[in-house]
């Protein structure tokens, strides 16, 4: 009988993938706690973990990220590099590098009974590898069939195109979105010559140093909170990048720009004469998810339950589109 093999999503938000390996939160009885990417949603319980674990690692990228946002529990996880096996036990566990922010790591657990476990975690499907896997834990965020983007190429477009016309006509750009998506933005718009100063907020300016570190090329930006930087934003024709939850740094008079990927079907909306939206994702759409699911063929699908989404939905499209068992965990939406 197919079965989960005990692989599940615990209420800690832990995924679990083997007696002794978890990732992306903590639960008490396991000796490994693997970190996939900085992004929040994916740290629970990092400050147990780092007491109470034998070994938590993450890839360098994430590690050096962490440090750059401050958190201190990073200075005890141990960098291991994308592709390399550890063993835990009679576990034999390997990060698998995949784009969506520097960093993240898909994870493969292969057990003593055989059984081999991976967890997807947040990517983007046009560099995902195809991993042969029993059971797979799904990223389910965009798990509607509703949910589904235009082409990565058609965004970027768009994105490029507001951001020149409204610089061409003389007026300053604030961009909004979390780390890691700023950062595709920025390195974006310097391939395609766009030399206005870039501004970003303090928080959002120790990350890009990080990015910078591993080879992206963001040309010349300043802090928000640094001399030059106010002069910038107070005086010259720039682009300013700060996260969602900043928006009152921002001047109402500039073009603004919120990258989500909650926008479907269309590159990018308007929603006011100098307001707009742009359907830019570090992670995957529904029609890529079912892909995903398709190249890996694994026996059983548990879909994350954990971190928002659509995970009830998405197992239920696999099912019926894939002939693949599939079931969310936790059976129910965590609320805590």
């Amino acid at each position: 009988m197919i079965s989960n093999c005990n692989v599940f999503i615990s209420h800690s938000k832990a995924v679990v993938l083997g007696k002794e390996t978890v990732c992306d939160g903590h639960e008490d009885g396991y000796r490994l706690r693997v970190v996939t990417h900085a992004h929040s949603d994916h740290l629970y319980g990092l400050r147990e973990s780092v007491r109470k674990c034998d070994l938590v690692i993450s890839t360098k990228e994430t590690k050096d990220l962490l440090m750059a946002l401050g958190r201190r529990e990073a200075r005890f996880l141990v960098a291991v590099n994308g592709g390399d096996a550890i063993r835990c036990g009679e576990e034999k566990v390997r990060l698998i590098p995949v784009e969506h922010i520097l960093g993240t790591a898909q994870v493969l657990v292969e057990r003593e009974d055989g059984v081999r476990c991976l967890y997807s975690s947040d990517f983007r499907i046009h560099s995902a590898p195809i991993v042969k896997c029993d059971v797979l834990v799904l990223d389910s965020t965009y798990g509607s069939p509703d949910n589904v983007r235009p082409k990565m190429e058609e965004v970027h477009s768009a994105f490029c195109t507001i951001v020149e016309d409204a610089l061409a006509r003389g007026e300053p750009v604030h961009v909004f979105g979390f780390i890691g998506k700023v950062q595709e933005a920025m390195a974006l718009l310097r391939r395609k010559k766009v030399d206005a100063p870039f501004v970003v907020s303090p928080r959002m300016y120790r990350v890009s140093k990080i990015y910078e570190k591993y080879g992206f090329c963001l040309g010349e930006y300043y802090s928000s909170e640094g001399h030059v930087g106010r002069k910038v934003l107070e005086n010259d024709l720039h682009v300013a990048f700060f996260s969602p939850l900043e928006k009152h740094r921002s001047n109402i008079s500039c073009v603004q720009i919120e990258l989500t990927g909650w926008l479907f079907k269309t590159p990018y909306t308007r929603i006011g004469e100098k307001n707009y939206v742009v359907s830019l994702s570090g992670h995957s759409d529904f029609n890529q998810l079912i892909e995903y699911v398709d190249r890996c063929r694994p026996s059983y699908v548990v879909t994350d339950n954990s971190r928002g989404g659509q995970a009830v939905k998405l197992a239920k499209e696999i099912e019926k589109r894939l002939g693949i068992p599939a079931s969310p965990s936790p059976p129910k939406e965590v609320t805590r």
